[in-house]
């Protein structure tokens, strides 16, 4: 009787350590967007993946200083971030959306923003968009859409 039980309460504690193990590995993979390391946001000089690329852990108010620095051997590696990404990806683990601004200060207008897990390619962007720019602010939940 006593291994009756014990096997039961086996089952039980295998079961239910799949459903969390389960429930961590989903939440970690709906973070995590294409191409970009969880917790960062990452923007492209050309296409995701297959061009230079700079990871963004904060807010960065002024893109002047940053340089695409990844992907060495691509197109656009050392070249300044500024009015020069193409895409972008969001692997934030902290659900923060990731906003983009035209100006330097979060000035000049939203151009577009991307969701925790998710990514946009230069060719989803209206002309006005690419290639424009100049500030990130990572931002809760908002009502604004978001790729």
């Amino acid at each position: 009787m006593a291994t009756g039980i014990r096997r039961k309460a086996a089952a039980v504690a295998a079961t239910t350590a799949l459903f969390v193990g389960g429930g961590v590995v989903a939440a970690t993979e709906a973070s995590a967007g294409y191409m970009c390391n969880p917790g960062y946001h990452c923007v492209y000089w050309g296409n995701l993946g297959d061009s230079a690329a700079h990871d963004f852990y904060n807010s960065d108010r002024d893109f002047t200083n940053d340089t695409f620095d990844k992907n060495p051997g691509t197109g656009g590696y050392g070249r300044n971030v500024n009015d020069a990404l193409w895409s972008a990806s969001n692997s934030s683990t902290g659900g923060y959306e990731s906003h983009y601004y035209r100006d330097i200060n979060y000035q000049g207008g939203l151009l577009f923003c991307i969701n925790p897990g998710s990514e946009v390619f230069g060719s989803q962007l209206a002309d006005w968009q690419r290639n424009a720019a100049s500030s990130l602010e990572l931002r809760p939940s908002t009502t604004i859409h978001c790729f």
